[in-house]
């Protein structure tokens, strides 16, 4: 439970993000590709991620130890709201991490990842890889890495980023195991 709640934990922020010093982040193109996470106890998911520029909306799809979660993000208000086969017909919306968690600046160190050419951001804790459409190739620190693999940069359909009809929507409870620490200190 402790490295699902982590993972989640880790899901909760891939995007968020409110520079102090440089303009928001946000990817400006459409896509979709793998996460493939993992923490420092060697836990390893990966994850289905499709993004809308237009929207400026995240979802992710992923499946662990038999439970399916699905999650969609408002990257403008932080807002996420997961939902999963363990909780039918109900969907969870997520505390939002505080602002100040995300100051970041852009470095001059590029690196390549695969294909890709990306910047480094560097936030209090975390640093980020950004492509120059600000895709989010890898992000590591406080005990998690994390790395985008087979992007696609495809128009996504809008229905994606809505939760499914008839599902309702509730607030995470607090007490919660780690819903206090949500996202703490996470870049994305």
């Amino acid at each position: 439970m402790t490295s699902r709640i982590g993972l989640i934990g880790l899901l909760t922020v891939l995007f968020t993000s409110s520079p102090a010093l440089a303009e928001v982040p946000y990817p400006t193109v459409d896509f979709q590709g793998e996460w493939v996470l993992s923490d420092d106890n060697g836990n390893i998911a990966h994850a289905e991620m499709h993004y809308s520029a237009d929207q400026k909306k995240m979802r992710i799809k992923m499946q662990q130890q038999g439970m399916e979660m699905s999650s969609v993000r408002d990257m403008t208000s932080g807002e996420m709201l997961m939902w999963s086969n363990q909780m039918p017909g109900m969907a969870m919306r997520l505390p939002t991490p505080a602002g100040d968690e995300f100051d970041a600046e852009p470095t001059d160190e590029v690196k390549t990842i695969g294909s890709e050419t990306c910047t480094i951001w560097k936030m209090k804790e975390v640093e980020a890889c950004l492509t120059e459409e600000n895709i989010p190739v890898q992000t590591s620190g406080m005990g998690f890495g994390a790395s985008l693999e087979n992007i696609e940069r495809i128009t996504q359909d809008a229905g994606l980023f809505s939760v499914p009809e008839g599902v309702t929507i509730r607030d995470m409870p607090m007490t919660m195991p780690g819903a206090a620490g949500i996202g703490k200190g996470l870049p994305f």
